[in-house]
């Protein structure tokens, strides 16, 4: 069944869109039905060797499953309180404090506040658990691709082979490590030619052949949050 969509984000997520997130749990959902299937078989079901583990994660899966299950209601009842209130996208989050309602009106709010609440709850958990079990790992930046934040945030533009000897890296894990951080508009893409006095390095040649990666705005900005949580 489709999810009947809040007007609002559910997940909150870095990148990702609330569709991609609800696929991922369709997966998760796929994975358990044809878990269930395979235990529902003699020889896997009589095996000491493979029971245990199957079974074990068949509980993980059923278990997000209904999270997952009890989320879709929460965010379908979301959404019919948006628009028993009449509120537009921009609208979306208010709260009912100051204003002057009927006690309905109050009860409605009340019941919207109420299950905003169940809502980032239920999320919440499905979030936390797609990000330990390895699903999200669009979602965070690891060391190296800070590494690489923070190189080209300081030295300037640069491109994949001289990137990845700065860095450590054989040029085809560098190549895919900037398009990675350029899909998260954490870098945008420039052309050498369109480059002029733009490295601090004094020896820096531009090579009008490559294509180079400089940070973006946003790029600069979570460095810059980084740097601050450490201070």
């Amino acid at each position: 069944m489709p999810v009947v969509m809040s007007k609002v984000s559910v997940f909150n997520a870095k990148y990702l869109s609330d569709e991609d997130i609800w696929k991922l749990l369709g997966q998760v959902e796929e994975e358990y039905e044809n878990l269930a299937v395979l235990l529902a078989q003699p020889e896997v079901s009589t095996d000491p060797e493979k029971l245990p583990g199957l079974a074990k994660r068949l509980h993980e899966l059923n278990s997000i499953c209904l999270t997952a299950s009890e989320l879709k209601k929460i965010v379908r009842d979301v959404a019919d309180l948006e628009v028993m209130l009449g509120l537009g996208k921009d609208q979306t989050g208010q709260t009912w404090s100051g204003k002057n309602l009927s006690a309905e009106e109050q009860e409605l709010w009340l019941l919207y506040d109420e299950y905003n609440s169940m809502l980032n709850d239920k999320a919440g958990q499905l979030y936390r658990w797609l990000m330990d079990n390895g699903y999200l790992e669009v979602e965070q930046e690891d060391e190296t691709d800070l590494a690489i934040l923070k190189f080209i945030d300081y030295a300037g533009a640069e491109y994949a082979w001289r990137l990845g000897i700065n860095i450590g890296l054989d040029v085809a894990e560098s190549r895919r490590r900037l398009e990675k951080l350029l899909e998260k508009g954490l870098l945008e893409r420039v052309e050498g030619k369109m480059l002029e006095n733009y490295h601090r390095e004094k020896s820096w040649t531009k090579h009008m052949n490559h294509t180079y990666y400089r940070i973006s705005r946003e790029g600069r900005l979570y460095v810059r949050r980084l740097r601050n949580a450490r201070e």
